[in-house]
């Protein structure tokens, strides 16, 4: 019998079995390799964005911080130094208008959500409402109503850029969710078919939890910067507003004791003049540090309140104990002696410290307990600075 392919059936069989032995390795080689190169370029996809974002959320935190700042330096001024030269005033108020200008050209110049740009205008016109009077008042300082209608619209003026700020980083957080949509199936899929392929199956999840332990650093990162000043790298106002409000409300449940220190550089204006801002900031940064170093339990916090002013929060302190802690946190800044020339006080740096301490009660409020702490600043600033005073609740 003839066969016109000659190839007898059996080899015929054997032939095809041995193809098979190499065609099914290979297919399996060729989508492994292609599972691996989308994979591979899929994440790089994904971190290029990530990065992306991170870049955006730090400049915005950066730009609405340094914008807040700036502000507060200018309601400062209005409030604690009446006698302010108007060379200074108008040097401030060219630094903040820069700083809108800042906002308004990068920080939410694209991708604005409606709720976001409105406010963004808001503030834009408030600022710009606000400048011919700050001029008017210039013109005519002893119009004591109208200082006080500016400083008030300062402080609406901080509190909307805050709340822009916070709306700005939500928009981020949402674009953030939504790549991780987009890119969720995607993700899946490839591990699904990696599991098909046992002898790469923990390689290829080893890849992935590094892949997930990278995102999920990036998202404590992120986090992080949204509590942490970024000048002296301890917590912001932000954060202490939200454990201020905790630890009041845990303490008056206890009915236990709680101490809060608000703190203030003394003649700071003058070091920055003299020294300059980034020597301003590295003297922040040490004295922050200071501070921190100082807290001796867990539920110890120390904050960045604004400016130039740093905030304590002691629970289960009584006075004498926040009186202790203020004198150790002066004590150790002593030890630092960092230079300052203009000081009118010392030739090295210090601060006024005033303590509000007491039982939280239901008629009382935390806001009130900060004016307090506050009130007692200042009367440690009558007294000569470099010193505490207290005031009881």
């Amino acid at each position: 019998m003839h066969y016109h392919s000659g190839i007898r059936p059996a080899a015929r069989q054997s032939w095809i079995k041995q193809w098979q032995l190499v065609l099914f390795p290979g297919i399996m080689l060729i989508l492994l390799i292609g599972i691996v190169a989308g994979g591979q370029s899929l994440r790089q996809q994904i971190e290029t964005q990530d990065k992306s974002l991170e870049l955006n959320l730090v400049r915005g935190v950066h730009d609405f911080n340094q914008l807040q700042r700036e502000v507060n330096r200018l309601r400062l001024q209005l409030t604690r130094n009446p006698t302010t030269s108007t060379k200074n005033l108008n040097l401030q108020l060219k630094i903040t208008q820069s700083r809108f200008t800042i906002i308004q050209r990068h920080s939410l110049a694209r991708n604005l959500n409606t709720q976001v740009a409105t406010i963004k205008d808001h503030l834009i016109q408030s600022w710009l409402s606000l400048k011919p009077e700050i001029q008017r008042w210039q013109l005519d300082p002893s119009n004591t109503k109208l200082k006080t209608q500016i400083i008030d619209q300062l402080d609406n003026l901080e509190l909307d850029i805050n709340q822009v700020s916070l709306l700005h980083q939500r928009q981020q957080w949402k674009q953030y969710q939504s790549r991780i949509r987009r890119h969720s199936h995607s993700l899946q899929l490839l591990s699904i078919i990696t599991i098909l392929f046992c002898g790469f199956t923990l390689l290829v999840g080893y890849l992935l939890m590094q892949f997930v332990r990278a995102r999920q650093r990036l998202l404590e990162k992120v986090e992080q910067l949204a509590t942490i000043d970024d000048v002296t790298q301890i917590a912001n106002r932000r954060h202490f507003n939200a454990v201020f409000a905790q630890e009041w409300q845990r303490m008056l449940r206890e009915q236990s004791c709680l101490s809060l220190l608000l703190c203030d550089v003394d003649c700071f204006k003058a070091y920055n003049d003299h020294y300059g801002h980034q020597a301003g900031d590295s003297c922040l940064f040490q004295i922050a540090q200071t501070i921190h170093n100082c807290m001796r339990r867990p539920s110890d916090f120390a904050a960045r309140y604004g400016g130039e002013e740093f905030v304590i929060i002691l629970p289960h302190t009584q006075l004498s104990g926040a009186q202790a802690q203020a004198q150790v946190i002066q004590e150790n800044l002593q030890k630092l002696a960092l230079a300052h020339a203009e000081s009118s006080i010392s030739d090295y740096v210090t601060i006024s410290i005033g303590i509000a301490s007491g039982i939280p009660q239901l008629e009382l409020n935390a806001h009130q307990i900060i004016e307090q702490a506050d009130k007692a600043l200042y009367q440690a600033k009558a007294q000569g600075r470099n010193r505490s005073c207290f005031s009881e609740f």
